[in-house]
């Protein structure tokens, strides 16, 4: 007698959703256990990488972040000393809202300035596989009025007002800044901006509320291009300027 075999047809997953279910197992782990899961998966790629620059793993890091390019550039300071180099620059993967600064909780706008993450504002047992936050409203957003909560770099590639990154970019750049601030480094500059900011780029601007807010924010682009180091930013009369 034959015996036939049984056919039993499985789902084959399109590749968003079978991403999507890859990061809701990873959300299952607790907080601590998904963080150490998620730096000893990427630790061999990233030392290797470091290595090449010259760098350590808890060298000196520094982020920028370009809303109009829908790119996350981190740098890098081999040895904590001299100038910062880039590691890598990923695209944003969503990253809600239009060119211009947040300025009101929920108006789903990705904030632009000069930020930070310190250690605190990590958080290994985000919705969004890993976060940090940016520290948004900063003391020139108060000082304008500025309201909102919880701007975060993240996973899952989900954005309202965040940079959203896939979930393996933001275990390197995790485990970049977790290491930064285990060796001492009490914050991660984090600055955000609109778009490469250029004389030539604002011209096609000049009409837009944002002119002098820009301009001033290309002066904090520029300098880092320049000295290639995250400069010392002062506030006066509402406005951002390079110290010294």
């Amino acid at each position: 007698m034959i015996t036939r075999r049984k056919t039993i047809l499985v789902p084959v997953l399109a590749l968003p959703a079978l991403a999507a279910a890859c990061s809701d197992q990873r959300l299952e782990l607790p907080g601590p256990q998904r963080a150490a899961v998620a730096v000893e998966r990427a630790t061999p790629m990233v030392t290797a990488r470091l290595r090449a620059l010259g760098a350590s793993l808890g060298d000196p890091v520094f982020i920028r972040a370009f809303k109009q390019e829908k790119r996350l550039h981190l740098y890098v300071q081999p040895g904590g000393a001299g100038r910062f180099v880039e590691f890598a620059n990923w695209p944003i993967c969503a990253a809600s809202g239009v060119l211009g600064p947040k300025k009101a909780e929920g108006d789903k706008q990705v904030p632009e300035g000069v930020y930070g993450v310190t250690p605190e504002a990590m958080n290994n047992a985000s919705s969004y596989h890993l976060s940090m936050n940016v520290g948004y409203p900063n003391a020139f957003d108060q000082a304008l009025g500025r309201t909102g909560s919880f701007i975060m770099i993240h996973g899952r590639c989900e954005s309202v007002g965040c940079l959203a990154m896939t979930d393996p970019v933001i275990e390197d750049i995790w485990t970049l800044v977790s290491a930064a601030h285990r060796a001492g480094q009490t914050k991660v500059d984090v600055h955000i901006f609109p778009f490469v900011l250029s004389a030539k780029a604002l011209e096609s601007h000049t009409q837009s509320e944002h002119l002098a807010f820009w301009t001033d924010l290309m002066a904090i682009q520029n300098a880092f291009d320049t000295i290639g180091l995250p400069p010392t930013i002062a506030i006066h009369a509402g406005r951002y300027g390079v110290a010294g």
